[in-house]
């Protein structure tokens, strides 16, 4: 009988049916672990062969409550597991919306080297069997689009601070002024009074609260104050040696992006000049597009160069103590 009724009880709890009773001595339905707890010389199911009732299991109720407790694990191992990884998908979102979608977050203000402008016309040249008068790039062209990066990569580095605080730290700022948005140098002069203190002295007194407010709202953690005189105070926070080590390689990777780009056009000028060497550009000899070829190599070594001296530059100015 012992045998007979351990099947059926591991048969209920394996198809997961929680409403199947389990009686204890004097009437009630518990779980399998709280009836072998409650008493273990007693153990009731419905269900019996001899059509249900109560069940006696004396001695051999321990096993049995063991028995039991181990069906109700398996038969509700399923809906465990499931909760398991619901907690460890809410709590995946909850890293994710504090950490900014799992990714190392974008900093902003004074931690942020930011974007630069990108132009896509940049990397385009005429050039091709359908272009009418198709000529090979100017190498002149050529250095004047690859300087223009590098001056949108110096404009971006403006906006971050070194050891010591310049002006240039306040020239990415736009002032809501008479009606429109005007560069914060066209409205107050600004000097650096110190390593942690500026002040920006504004032309019309009237406009200091406007100052104010684009210096408080530029992303740069800055508190500004407006004293009498139109004069706003700047109190400028140092920064750490973990910021700027932070900043100095944020640097490095902006100097990638405008490799690139430097790259991108010399690319799209090379792909010209190869047309002129196939003999697919009208009035062009390949002797020609050859000498154009290396001028064009010239120019984007050159623009490397530069480029990568403005970086170096950036970054010791970063790092000085």
């Amino acid at each position: 009988m012992t045998s007979v009724a351990t099947r059926v009880l591991l048969r209920s709890a394996l198809r997961a049916r929680p409403s199947h009773p389990l009686l204890l001595r004097g009437g009630g339905s518990a779980s399998p672990a709280a009836a072998s707890l409650a008493d273990p010389s007693v153990l009731a199911i419905w269900g019996g062969s001899d059509g249900g009732g109560v069940r006696r299991f004396g001695r051999k109720a321990a096993r049995m409550g063991h028995h039991l407790e181990k069906a109700d694990e398996l038969a509700h191992r399923g809906s465990r597991a499931d909760a398991k990884e619901k907690r460890g998908k809410k709590k995946g979102r909850k890293g994710s919306d504090e950490s900014g979608g799992g990714a190392t977050p974008s900093p902003t203000g004074e931690d942020a080297v930011p974007e630069m402008e990108e132009d896509e016309s940049e990397a385009k040249f005429d050039g091709g069997e359908d272009d009418e008068g198709a000529s090979l790039p100017d190498p002149d062209d050529v250095r004047a689009r690859m300087r223009k990066v590098i001056a949108a990569m110096e404009e971006s580095f403006r906006a971050v601070r070194g050891a010591e605080p310049t002006p240039e730290l306040f020239e990415s700022i736009q002032v809501e002024a008479y009606g429109s948005r005007a560069p914060l140098s066209s409205v107050a002069q600004v000097v650096i009074v110190g390593p942690n203190r500026a002040t920006l002295t504004c032309y019309d007194p009237g406009t200091a609260d406007d100052v104010r407010d684009a210096v408080r709202d530029a992303g740069m953690n800055f508190n500004p104050q407006v004293e009498e005189g139109g004069v706003v105070v700047v109190p400028i926070p140092k920064v750490s040696m973990e910021t700027r080590e932070r900043l100095a390689r944020q640097i490095g990777k902006a100097a990638e992006s405008g490799r690139q780009r430097v790259r991108r056009i010399r690319r799209a000028a090379q792909d010209v000049v190869k047309m002129g060497k196939d003999g697919k550009l009208s009035g062009v000899g390949e002797d020609e597009a050859f000498r154009a070829g290396k001028d064009i190599d010239a120019v984007t070594e050159e623009a490397i160069a530069t480029l990568n001296e403005v970086v170096e530059k950036k970054q010791e100015a970063i790092m000085a103590v």
